[in-house]
């Protein structure tokens, strides 16, 4: 779309002329109507200048790939005058007006915008609009350049404490303290130790040999982390999206400990029937930014044995899970029943939602 108008200054500088072309004509002064005539002739120099500006101009974009929402990242613009003729005054129409300054004949430029990327999703810059005014600043053509830029902006998340693992029989770190483990099996006795609990001690073992006797047990662990996130709602809004939203971060600051723990991790959400398998945080990260709300039409649930379930439909999930591995988000002012999860509402503290979650699901 390219289209004309005048600059604030070339508003003002117009209607003055107009009072003094009536002035002039009023009084017959032959001085007055030539300073309004050379006003004109300013206007229509500034015309044809502009119209010649565009020509042959080159513009593309280097966005960043991955970007946190509301953090603000650089946008490259790189510009390149393929023709001898000048350009004048160019801004850019990009989060405000950006001044790029002129160009002159087959030279080449370069700029950085410092871009806020504000909310969660997939940000396209399919166009780029540019504003000449020329030297003389009265006159403004604003035109579109084509260009093929795309970021991904990912959901923040909430360091976990370090404190807040499983480990094995030998101290070692196996899991942030949901996930890989689902149990324990006995495996051998052992010879008791004072800081042992009655309740692993062998009793009947103990009577035979004459001697107290403990009970070793073995993690059962699972080969994956099963993942569901449960992106249907009824209705969408911007009450939904903004819990979506905050959903997603619960998501990500869970499962970033599983990368640096080799926890491979298997992730479905309601848009099609393929797992998702990220193998690096990036990977997640993206998936993250693109997936969306969709509203629920008659969707049927398969498989309902997932290690945690992410979902704004809390009711649902908790007529059909066996224990505590929901995570929900409810920012309504309604009271709020559940039995096998953990809802976050507005006021909670999200950071202490999440060490409580992990807390009574390590227990």
């Amino acid at each position: 779309m390219t289209y004309f108008s005048l600059t604030s200054i070339g508003y003002l500088l117009i209607f003055f002329d107009i009072v003094l072309y009536l002035i002039g004509l009023n009084v017959s002064s032959t001085p007055v109507l030539l300073v309004s005539t050379f006003i004109m002739g300013l206007y229509m120099i500034n015309f044809f200048e502009i119209i010649l500006q565009p020509l042959n101009l080159r513009v593309k974009v280097q966005m960043p790939l991955l970007v946190k929402e509301n953090e603000y990242e650089f946008i490259n613009i790189y510009f390149e005058n393929n023709s001898k003729i000048p350009k004048g005054q160019v801004f850019i129409n990009l989060q405000g007006k950006t001044p790029l300054g002129g160009l002159r004949g087959k030279e080449k430029k370069e700029i950085s915008i410092y871009f806020h990327f504000k909310k969660r999703g997939i940000f396209y810059l399919k166009t780029l609009n540019l504003r000449f005014t020329g030297t003389l600043g009265l006159l403004y053509l604003s035109k579109n350049y084509k260009v093929d830029g795309v970021t991904y902006i990912y959901p923040s998340f909430y360091p976990l404490s370090q404190d807040i693992y499983l480990t094995d029989g030998e101290g070692n770190k196996t899991s942030s303290s949901f996930l890989s483990v689902i149990g324990e099996e006995f495996h051998s006795l052992r010879d008791y130790q004072p800081q042992d609990p009655l309740k692993i001690v062998a009793w009947k073992a103990s009577a035979k040999k004459g001697k107290l006797l403990s009970k070793n047990f073995e993690k059962l662990k699972k080969g994956s982390l099963m993942i569901l996130i449960d992106n249907s709602v009824d209705k969408k809004d911007s009450i939904a999206e903004e819990e979506f939203d905050q959903l997603l971060r619960f998501v990500h600051s869970l499962l970033i400990p599983s990368f640096s723990l080799n926890i491979p991790l298997s992730i479905r959400d309601l848009r099609g029937e393929e797992e998702f398998n990220p193998k690096t945080s990036d990977e997640l990260k993206k998936y993250l930014a693109e997936i969306q709300l969709i509203e629920r039409r008659n969707i049927s649930f398969k498989n309902y044995d997932y290690d945690i379930i992410f979902t704004l439909n809390y009711r649902f999930w908790d007529e059909k899970v066996k224990i505590n591995k929901i995570i929900g988000v409810e920012y309504h002012k309604k009271e709020i029943v559940l039995n096998k999860g953990f809802i976050f509402s507005l006021g909670d503290d999200p950071q202490e939602f999440l060490s409580r979650f992990l807390v009574l699901n390590q227990s």
